[in-house]
């Protein structure tokens, strides 16, 4: 079922404490950074599993980031952060870098055309470049098979690191660490399969 558009959602985001205002923004050691959050899902469970890291989440829709700010202050997480705004404003966020970048579930602009807005296309490469850390690691998940195989060749002309990969992530060896977001169990249940890559920059 479609979200429905929350009219106010802009103006509650901004009484949100998880929600990041002032930039840049200091970046710790051990942290992550999910582009395309959504509901927060995944990225909740992984502050909750481990306090000792910070976690932002970068979701440009404010009515689904009210979602996971609520989630957040409902169970009193203070090293879960939110930015709203788009991934291609990035370089001016952040101050330092992160270890790790998660891509979940991006849109995968089947049209032609509308390729360069992929987030594995080459200029959002060279964003993560510059805000992830010297041996950070970029953990991309999708259901979507054509832009999963696309994003391989994306990888390999930008002469990035594969590192692990899988067509099936249910299945694959990477399932027992597998935390899920909400859209990634719906779409186990219905029996699809979900794509996973792991990659970095050459030294």
């Amino acid at each position: 079922m479609r979200l429905r558009n929350n009219k106010n959602a802009k103006l509650e985001l901004e009484s949100c404490e998880n929600v990041i205002k002032n930039f840049p923004f200091k970046v710790e050691k051990n942290s992550t950074l999910e582009i395309g959050m959504g509901k927060g899902q995944m990225l909740i469970e992984l502050a909750q599993k481990n306090p000792q890291k910070i976690f932002v989440g970068i979701e440009k829709y404010p009515t689904v980031a009210l979602i996971a700010a609520k989630k957040a202050k409902k169970l009193e997480l203070n090293n879960f952060f939110i930015i709203v705004d788009d991934v291609e404003n990035a370089l001016d966020f952040f101050e330092g870098t992160f270890d790790l970048i998660w891509l979940t579930f991006s849109d995968p602009w089947p049209k032609k055309r509308h390729y360069k807005r992929r987030l594995t296309y080459e200029k959002f490469l060279k964003i993560y470049s510059k805000i992830l850390s010297e041996n950070g690691l970029i953990k991309l998940k999708t259901d979507n098979d054509d832009f999963f195989q696309w994003t391989l060749e994306s990888l390999e002309k930008n002469g990035l690191n594969i590192i692990n990969k899988t067509s099936d992530l249910e299945k694959s060896e990477f399932a027992k660490d597998n935390v899920k977001t909400s859209y990634e169990q719906k779409f186990v249940s219905l029996g699809k399969n979900i794509n996973f890559v792991e990659f970095s920059f050459k030294k």
